[in-house]
């Protein structure tokens, strides 16, 4: 017992992590305020074509994030402090546009036929669906926002071989969820804008105030 209090006071920035609960509630609680919705729904989207091979990344992304999170809440303190207000501030701030502004796609296919891989798009389906909470993509959002302050200004910066790793499963996390239609292209180019310009706000926020480097505490 006294081991187990010892670990939660060294570790009391885990506590970050119930922000996921917050959100996870904000986000699944904005579809019973909608009542009616806009959909997303550009030319661009009529010409991507359905890859089922796609849903791979999509639900990778599911290990993507939380794992580098994990990582950097207990190698550097300082670090995921910054890396959670970056990541909860945008999604907090997302969830309340889904309730002001509820969206959705209307181009979705069915996925029927054989295959592992249409199963697999079915159940993503079935569970994940894009009747609201669609613009911008959270998907996006968070997959940029776990490279960029894990790979790009964080602990793991140096580590060439996984950044470039990173950066390309972030790319093709990205592009999952056009190409298993979960989500239209301007839902991407919405969460990647706002996941890159919180990341900068933050940064930007934490030096002024705290006087710090954050390449410094990330070295």
């Amino acid at each position: 017992m006294i081991i187990i209090i010892r670990f939660i006071k060294e570790h009391l920035n885990a506590l970050w992590f119930f922000g996921f609960l917050i959100v996870g509630m904000l986000y699944f609680g904005s579809k019973y305020f909608a009542t009616d919705y806009f959909y997303v729904h550009i030319p661009l989207d009529d010409k991507i074509p359905f890859l089922p091979i796609f849903i791979i990344p999509y639900i990778f992304w599911y290990l993507y994030v939380p794992i580098p999170m994990i990582y950097v809440c207990f190698k550097n303190k300082k670090a995921f402090t910054t890396q959670a207000i970056t990541m909860f501030s945008g999604m907090i701030l997302c969830c309340i546009g889904f309730i002001i502004f509820p969206t959705a796609i209307d181009f979705r296919p069915t996925a029927e036929g054989n295959g592992i891989l249409l199963f697999l798009c079915r159940i993503v389906y079935a569970n994940d669906n894009p009747s609201a909470n669609v613009f911008p993509s959270l998907h996006c959002y968070e997959a940029l926002v776990v490279h960029l302050t894990t790979f790009v200004s964080g602990p793991l910066r140096k580590k060439i071989p996984l950044r470039i790793a990173s950066a390309i499963t972030m790319v093709l996390i990205c592009m999952s969820t056009v190409f298993v239609k979960q989500h239209s292209f301007a839902d991407v180019i919405s969460g990647c804008a706002l996941g890159a310009a919180i990341f900068v706000l933050v940064l930007i926020l934490r030096g002024k105030y705290y006087g710090e480097d954050f390449r410094k505490y990330n070295d």
